[in-house]
């Protein structure tokens, strides 16, 4: 009886295991044709830490957070390593200086047609956009997520504008339409 309650065991046991979630999505190659589509913004968020230098040491003046939503953006990134990007989407900031209370305000961000040019780096797994207004795809980005549906980017800047430091990390997140 007990070899028969093992081996009864054993079965349950292999086929639980068995049923692992093979759902995931495979990755694709990161290419200039696997990436050609028309994308919808899904995610747009960004943290932004400014900072100054007292007495040699780097001190925090205020944190933000910009969080966007209700996006009505049109992303279409052409094989020819060439963008156009439009449209609008509302961003919720919070802007907390060090020692006061938080500052929340909300805005509709129009994004004006624009367009540019795009290189992927697949050894780096980057993507740097250029374009001549300085829109909303701009820069250097490190692609975390790549497959059939979700295109998703991270973007790490630091600026000095006068005496501030900004260190700036943006999330975006592109799906497929």
């Amino acid at each position: 009886m007990k070899k028969i309650k093992y081996i009864f065991f054993a079965v349950i046991t292999a086929t639980i295991l068995s049923c692992a979630d093979n759902s995931t999505e495979p990755e694709l190659v990161l290419s200039n044709e696997s990436l050609a589509g028309n994308y919808d913004i899904a995610v747009l968020d960004s943290d932004i830490e400014t900072s100054t230098i007292v007495a040699n040491i780097p001190v925090t003046v205020a944190n933000a957070s910009l969080v966007g939503d209700t996006f009505q953006v049109d992303v279409v990134i052409n094989a020819d390593g060439t963008f156009t990007a439009g449209g609008q989407y509302r961003v919720v900031s919070t802007i907390t200086p060090v020692g006061t209370p938080p500052i929340n305000e909300t805005e509709i961000i129009i994004v004006e047609p624009s367009s540019g040019s795009y290189i992927l780096n697949s050894l780096q797994n980057t993507v740097t956009f250029t374009s001549q207004d300085a829109g909303l795809l701009e820069g250097t980005f490190n692609v975390i997520v790549f497959n059939e549906t979700t295109f998703t980017l991270n973007q790490q800047i630091e600026e000095t504008l006068g005496d501030l430091t900004l260190k700036i990390n943006v999330n975006l997140s592109l799906e497929r339409k």
